[in-house]
């Protein structure tokens, strides 16, 4: 896969290079996260095995998108979400049962677990299971903006922290 070998090549050649990682907010999307930024878990043995390296993986890759306090915050939309209602926006949905299943699975990961290195994933699957809404990218659409604005506001964030 071309991009998969794009990313490692800047991952070495370019490590100071910041990398960023745009997901629905979702299981799957901090599953596909993870998979980037620490390689897969289930082919893990395999590249061992083979006497290989561990693969892709891009351990300074940087979450870049939807997160549970923009669903909450009101910046997406303005309703109670507490309260169990999903408000009718493209992109904003209750978790189907996998999605359940499926994040708490995660919570028992390493990474994700009480004392792992992602304690962000960690909060935002909570949320996810507490809230019962999953949201996907085109959520933005509905912004003012749109997407292109939520990325140029939350790359000024992430600039101005640095």
């Amino acid at each position: 896969m071309a991009s998969r070998a794009f990313l490692l090549y800047l991952s070495k050649h370019a490590p100071s290079m910041p990398m960023y990682t745009f997901v629905d907010l979702d299981p799957d999307g901090i599953a596909i996260m993870s998979t980037y930024k620490y390689g897969s878990y289930r082919l893990a043995h395999e590249n061992f095995a083979a006497g290989q390296t561990a693969g892709l993986t891009l351990p300074n890759m940087r979450w870049l998108g939807l997160k549970k306090h923009h669903i909450s915050s009101g910046s997406v939309y303005e309703s109670n979400t507490a309260a169990g209602y999903a408000p009718d926006l493209q992109g904003l949905m209750r978790l189907t049962a996998r999605d359940r299943t499926k994040a708490v699975r995660m919570l028992e990961w390493d990474l994700c677990c009480e004392a792992g290195p992602e304690q962000e994933w960690r909060h935002e699957l909570q949320g996810m299971l507490m809230l019962n809404i999953k949201a996907e990218m085109q959520i933005l659409d509905e912004c003012p903006g749109g997407m292109i604005s939520f990325l140029h506001n939350e790359l000024g964030q992430v600039h101005d922290t640095e």
